[in-house]
């Protein structure tokens, strides 16, 4: 399907409350699909919530693929035949916790997992980072996942492009103090032209703690346009039309992930 919408789950989050995310991240995954989204993405961490000043109690949190909130998105996505990528504190095979995304099939199968490849503040204490970077060919072409602070990395955006990523998602839980509004709008549109995709990032919403989240949801063309976004940090769902024929033909046009010297750039993995 080479043209579909997406819609994307800005929503405040009560953290640690896995039930009350849960009814309130159903609800809103139903209005998405009652309003045509076909792929559908709830933000970081969204049946926790995330606290950075916390970790250690998310950690607590982590659960396996078969446990409660998976299962629950998982029949959800069947019985509303989308694709949802549901990002949560997962816990792995071998006792450690990562910070997951979690990308479900219209059959409710379980497409893949990308973890978080870079940790930031306490996570690197708590949370096992990934090193992998798949791309998955789905009916709604193929797709790819960076979660928050790794779309500051640019080497991320580029192996998945590399890998064929039409559209790149970016579950986050972005705050809103000092910079980070306009340090979230820069990466974005960057990555989106470094790699000639589609970005779909959607932040959550609301306080916790003493962290206020930026919000900001939106959906980047593969030349860097913003093509919608929320202004206000509340909650709601973004949507946006696709067409994935726009990625073939800017890459036609633009030859920079054909024109590249991986020769030269040695010095990126020796640094």
């Amino acid at each position: 399907m080479r043209k579909y919408k997406l819609g994307l789950i800005q929503m405040d989050l009560a953290f640690l409350d896995k039930e009350a995310n849960l009814r309130k991240a159903s609800e809103m995954v139903r209005e998405a699909a009652a309003n045509g989204a076909s792929l559908i993405c709830l933000p970081e961490a969204f049946n926790t919530g995330y606290l950075g000043s916390d970790i250690p109690a998310m950690k607590k949190m982590a659960e396996p693929l078969d446990g409660e909130s998976v299962t629950v998105m998982r029949k959800l996505a069947a019985e509303l035949s989308v694709y949802l990528a549901a990002p949560i504190i997962y816990a792995a095979a071998n006792g450690e916790a990562e910070n997951t995304a979690v990308l479900i099939n219209d059959e409710g199968e379980i497409e893949g997992t990308y973890s978080k490849s870079h940790p930031v503040g306490d996570e690197r204490t708590y949370f096992q980072r990934g090193n992998e970077y798949p791309v998955w060919n789905t009916k709604f072409g193929k797709i790819g996942i960076v979660i928050c602070y790794d779309v500051c990395f640019p080497e991320t955006s580029r192996i998945l492009a590399l890998r064929g990523a039409e559209l790149m998602l970016v579950p986050s839980a972005w705050r809103a103090s000092h910079y980070f509004k306009e340090w979230w709008d820069l990466n974005l549109a960057c990555r989106a032209l470094d790699n000639l995709l589609y970005v779909a990032a959607v932040n959550r919403c609301g306080q916790s703690g003493e962290e206020i989240f930026a919000g900001k949801s939106q959906v980047i063309s593969p030349i860097g346009e913003v093509l919608a976004a929320f202004d206000v940090e509340e909650e709601g769902i973004l949507y946006q039309e696709i067409d994935l024929e726009r990625v073939a033909k800017e890459r036609e046009f633009n030859t920079v992930l054909t024109d590249r010297h991986p020769e030269d750039y040695k010095i990126l993995s020796d640094r």
